[in-house]
């Protein structure tokens, strides 16, 4: 089952998750940029639409490497997947994410926001310093990415288990 039509991207926070995602692997895999948010994309195209999702996911990747080379991170990939679980978690600093709703669904595509790459690294930078100055969480140490069950539809695809792996 296709992406059924171009206003089918994924939510913003969603995009955020994919693209934290991709600088995770970017650093530990041995891959081009482009090839890993082409595998990331493609493994999404069950539910969004592929329009337009690899050059904004390249550029977030670009914005976000800048900003990570501009300031001071101990610990980069514990900040990035400190941001997937925000991301999961929180809708701002202060507003817990609403994942069960009476209508709809949280996952459900969108409309594609012209301003999503803007709008990924404005929180992500909101995010790292708020971490800096102790007034964001980072993840639980006992979190892991299985732990997202009502978002499984979309963990499951970004973080697939290691004999899944294997078979691709």
């Amino acid at each position: 089952m296709a992406a059924q039509s171009k206003d089918n991207c994924p939510p913003q926070f969603v995009f955020e998750i994919m693209v934290a995602q991709a600088a995770r692997r970017f650093l530990t895999e041995d891959k081009p940029a482009e090839e890993i948010v082409a595998e990331i994309s493609a493994t999404f195209e069950e539910l969004y639409s592929n329009d337009a999702l690899e050059t904004d996911m390249i550029d977030g990747l670009e914005r976000l490497f800048g900003f990570i080379q501009s300031v001071e991170i101990s610990d980069v990939d514990l900040l990035l997947l400190s941001f997937i679980w925000f991301c999961a978690n929180y809708e701002s600093l202060r507003v817990e994410r609403k994942k069960k709703f009476l209508f709809g669904n949280p996952l459900k595509g969108k409309p594609r926001l012209l301003a999503r790459v803007y709008t990924m690294i404005t929180n992500f930078r909101t995010y790292a310093t708020a971490v800096g100055q102790g007034h964001a969480p980072l993840n639980p140490d006992s979190w892991k990415p299985e732990d997202e069950v009502e978002f499984q539809s979309v963990f499951s695809l970004l973080f697939p288990k290691p004999e899944e792996e294997k078979k691709n």
